[in-house]
């Protein structure tokens, strides 16, 4: 490949060392043009005849492009070994040329080097290399050569040659050469009457000339030239210049003392008017600026890259985040910190991505080519001619561009420049993944030391140390968003005699709070319907859907439930959403909203969906937690029939668990949500609780029953299971009034509600179904529970526990039978019979099914280690510990662990481990804390206390209570 070489700027001519090529026929040059000037890059079958023929090709057009590709190669490639010019590639063609070896990227690199001489103030090579350049143009490019692509190269290249020689004599004028070049900016003002930027550098040079009459003629040349070619009256810059000269302006006249150059060869024009400035365009950075150091840091960093000598790109960062969450504020802060780095210029545009009408990206090129020194008048009507001045203005200069509030990658990608040097700032609600981008800073809320820093900057630090606590609530009732936080501080600011707790109060009503967080033009309102309005219907529907459930975050399965959907489909609109900013991405497969945003979707939801559309979502939604719960209660305990009579027909769609701490994972995080969402259907101060609802409700609390080891909130489940009662009598469902009075019981007897439970379960009996074999030993055991927790009710309850304990095995339930033996253990220990508790714990162990229940596992191996303990044998007991220990840290069982842990603690003091037995009775204080059992807590301290006073020689009393 070595030696070829490709003239496109003139006639197409091709030589391989001093030989000229036979290139071929017109249409074969038209291919040659098509692979060479996209420099290396694959031109398909297909691109290459539409550049040769364009829409309408004829039918043998492809196989004449093969056939021109054959022939290519045969002139191009040399007969030595060695690597090929033309090679086909995926179902295409590409041309590798040597560097230097096309004289376009020659120009190319001339101008950018000769920009690079002139930002170091080096005028006169800049001068020499721009004359270098455009003697590369030996006639018209292209000369000969048909078809659109060459026709668009063609009126491409003709518009860089003008380029340069703007440039050039732009220079030339700075440097004093006007005498020098006036005839030259005559003949190129006739040629090219309508360019504005040629007229005004030929009215200066005449002007320095001392010929102001004729350099006021020229201006009445080029209006008249545009009233009657175009219709329109010359350009601003061209009318200021035009009185200036009238003025005899005397910043006008040459540069004091400049030399002229020496004359350079070939032709010339150049870049910018002399009237053109720099653009300054960023909008002011805010004064109270807060917060934000590192991502500050990120982009400030980045944005230095842009002026690094070995860069081969442009450095592009991108701020993305929700509305409100001060991308705009960030990007303006950045860019006045390195304006220094852009001596050229700032370029800022609102793209208006957030709404229905975003800008449209060739509008936005005519205003900064215009704010470049291109003339209205000559901004081509072209997108690609367009898009290529656009670039080539760019091209050599250090110009920053702020990018705000950009749609999509599409949008921006036409804006940024073309070579390095240059830097573009986008900020988007959107993180524009596709966009190749040097940086992506994701901006979240602020952190609450950030929004109270923003509220005393603007409110006062000494108003907000008054009342400091009630700052913190103003600021979380923000959301720690800041632009809600501007708009709280701004109204205090307003309203001078207000307290901080005014304004709180004012923001309690969450009904009333997007309202008074509006001052002015700040809205938080206003700025998340931007983003709504830009929604489809789907969208726009799961948007405002979604938020109805009170719950903290939504799963992809959940939301499939309440929108009505498959898991795909939701998951498609969970993403879009996250994509506008309107959903914040938690962990994979999980979305949650905003504070302030649910608020907002909420307000929509009201002023669109009819009541029994809100109703039906948080119904489906609910049922979605039954079977979920249900499944995974199949998972933890194989051989429990509950699921059967809670959940018989399931839900599609649902949950599936490959083992039971996969399960057990499930429950505990979606715990929340089930509560907050079954209160929000029985709390409802409009809408009564559904027949369906109540089933619903009354089985999902029933199936929760066996995951104590979670330490459920009793109290919040017996409000629910006390309201479903009263809600399952109203419907006459008796099913549900004994799943509510089974549930209530047990959270009664949690509590200490002794009375209450009694009454309840006592309900439970009597409502039961005598067939019912499924719920009849699971009320048996419920009984149990509630008399045990009575000081004179043990051997009540021992009754119960061994009837629950006949039906289970009866009915081939052996986990139920396991849970009804290990609570007879604890019930004989507490009366003080050792034995007996020894025997029905290892009954229960019997009755545990491999893989059924771990937590039952884990209870009946430590209550047989208490009952060994009881007798004496505390070796074995503590073999019995460990082994529980075992099962709760293979099944992430961390109650009973923490209980476990204390029973250990025990039985290694009573043979003389105290060290041990400190260590283990610490890490169960610890545990216990964390899990927030207070009680608990303070037995494994009061042990502990007990163990250090009774010094290395005696053993303490064990821990009083058990569980």
């Amino acid at each position: 490949m070595g030696g070829l070489r490709i003239a496109a700027l003139g006639p197409l001519r091709a030589w391989r060392g001093e030989r000229q090529l036979d290139i071929g026929p017109a249409q074969r040059r038209a291919v040659l043009t098509s692979l060479t000037l996209r420099c290396g890059q694959v031109a398909s079958a297909e691109e290459l005849v539409r550049d040769v023929w364009g829409s309408e090709p004829p039918a043998s057009a492809h196989v004449a492009v093969r056939n021109h590709i054959s022939r290519l190669r045969t002139v191009l490639e040399s007969e030595s070994a060695g690597p090929k010019a033309l090679v086909s590639v995926a179902g295409g063609y590409a041309l590798h040329l040597p560097d230097g070896a096309l004289d376009v990227s020659q120009a190319e690199r001339l101008y950018a080097r000769a920009q690079s001489a002139r930002s170091q103030g080096d005028l006169e090579p800049a001068v020499r290399i721009l004359a270098e350049a455009e003697a590369l143009w030996v006639g018209t490019p292209l000369t000969g050569v048909p078809g659109p692509y060459a026709q668009r190269q063609r009126d491409r290249l003709m518009e860089y040659r003008l380029l340069l020689a703007e440039a050039r004599l732009t220079l030339e004028l700075q440097l004093g050469g006007h005498a020098r070049v006036v005839g030259e900016l005559l003949t190129l003002a006739d040629e090219h009457p309508l360019r504005e930027e040629l007229r005004a550098l030929q009215m200066l040079a005449l002007y320095r000339c001392g010929r102001q009459a004729d350099a006021l003629a020229a201006y009445t040349a080029a209006r008249r030239h545009l009233a009657a070619e175009l219709g329109v009256d010359p350009g601003p810059e061209l009318v200021r210049l035009h009185q200036r000269i009238l003025e005899a302006d005397p910043t006008l006249a040459p540069p004091p003392g400049a030399a002229a150059v020496s004359p350079a060869p070939g032709p010339a024009a150049a870049p910018d008017r002399p009237t053109w400035v720099p653009p300054a365009q960023a909008p002011p950075d805010v004064p109270d600026f807060t917060g934000r150091g590192e991502e500050s840091r990120q982009v400030r960093d980045a944005l230095a890259g842009a002026v690094r000598t070995d860069a081969t790109a442009p450095v592009v960062c991108v701020i993305h985040g929700m509305g409100g969450v001060g991308k705009t504020a960030l990007a303006v802060h950045a860019a006045h910190a390195v304006r220094e780095q852009f001596p050229d210029g700032q370029l800022y545009v609102d793209l208006r991505g957030a709404g229905r009408e975003p800008a449209n990206p060739y509008e936005v090129q005519e205003l900064f080519l215009r704010s470049l020194g291109v003339l209205a008048g000559n901004v081509p009507s072209g997108r690609e001619e367009r898009t290529a001045l656009y670039r080539s203005r760019m091209a050599g200069r250090r110009l920053l561009l702020l990018l705000d509030n950009a749609a999509d990658t599409e949008q921006v990608s036409t804006l940024l420049p073309g070579t390095a040097g240059s830097a573009a700032l986008i900020t988007s609600r959107t993180a524009l993944m596709c966009l190749p981008a040097t940086t992506r800073t994701a901006l979240e809320p602020f952190s609450e030391p950030e929004a109270l820093a923003l509220l005393e900057r603007m409110a006062g630090s000494g108003r907000c140390r008054q009342e400091q606590q009630t700052a913190s609530d103003l600021v979380w009732a923000c959301g720690m968003l800041p632009l809600a936080v501007r708009v709280v501080g701004a109204r205090l600011v307003a309203r001078p005699r207000w307290t901080l707790a005014t304004l709180a109060e004012r923001l309690s009503d969450r009904s009333q709070r997007l309202g008074e967080l509006e001052v002015g033009s700040l809205a938080v309102e206003s700025v998340f319907h931007l983003g709504y309005s830009s929604l489809d219907d789907a969208e726009a529907r799961a948007f405002r859907l979604l938020a109805i459930p009170e719950v903290p975050d939504l799963s992809t399965a959940a939301a499939a439930a309440v929108l009505q959907c498959d898991r795909r489909e939701a998951e498609a609109i969970l993403e879009s959403l996250t994509h506008q900013g309107l959903l914040e991405p938690g962990e994979p497969g999980r979305y949650r909203y905003h504070d302030l945003l649910r608020l907002f979707a909420r307000h929509r939801t009201l002023d669109t969906d009819p009541s029994t559309t809100r109703g039906a979502a948080l119904s489906r939604i609910a049922r979605f937690y039954l079977t979920g719960t249900s499944s995974a209660v199949r998972a933890e305990r194989p051989y429990s029939r509950l699921p059967d009579v809670a959940d018989p027909d399931g839900t599609p769609g649902a949950a599936a668990f490959t083992d039971a701490l996969h399960a057990q994972e499930w429950v505990l995080h979606e715990l929340p949500a089930m509560l907050n969402v079954a209160g929000q259907i029985l709390h409802h101060p409009y809408r009564p609780v559904s027949a369906e609802d109540t089933r619903t409700l009354s089985c999902l609390l029933a199936l929760l029953m066996p995951f104590t080891d979670f330490c459920l909130p009793w109290g919040p489940i017996r409000q629910l299971a006390r309201t479903l009662l009263r809600a399952a009598d109203h419907h006459g469902d008796r099913v549900s009034t004994v799943f509510s009075c089974i549930t209530a019981a047990a959270a009664c007897a949690r509590i200490g509600h002794h009375e209450e439970a009694a009454a309840l379960a006592a309900r439970a009996h009597e409502t039961l179904d005598p067939a019912d074999r499924v719920l009849a030993p699971r009320l048996l055991y419920t009984m149990g529970l509630v008399a045990s927790a009575r000081p004179d009710g043990l051997d009540e309850a021992i009754g119960h526990f061994r009837n629950g304990h006949a039906l289970a095995c009866a009915n081939g339930e052996p986990g139920m039978a396991a849970q009804c033996s290990v609570n007879l253990a604890r019930a004989q220990l507490a009366l003080d019979r050792p034995d007996q508790a020894l025997d029905a714990a290892r009954d229960a162990l019997a009755h545990c099914p491999p893989g059924d229940n771990p937590v039952g596992i884990a209870l009946a191996q430590r209550v047989l280690g208490d009952a060994l303990a009881a007798l004496g044998r505390y070796e074995e007991a503590v073999t019995e510990y460990r082994t529980a220990l075992d099962v709760c840290r293979a099944h992430g069982l961390h109650a009973q662990r923490a209980h476990t842990l204390l029973s250990l603690a025990s039985a290694l003091a009573a043979v003389g481990r105290p060290e041990q037995a400190r260590t283990c009775a610490a890490e169960a204080a610890a545990a216990l804390a964390q899990l927030g059992d207070p009680t608990g807590e303070e037995r494994a301290r009061a042990f502990m206390n007990r163990l250090a006073a009774a010094g290395p020689s005696a053993p303490p009393s064990a821990p009083d209570g058990s569980r």
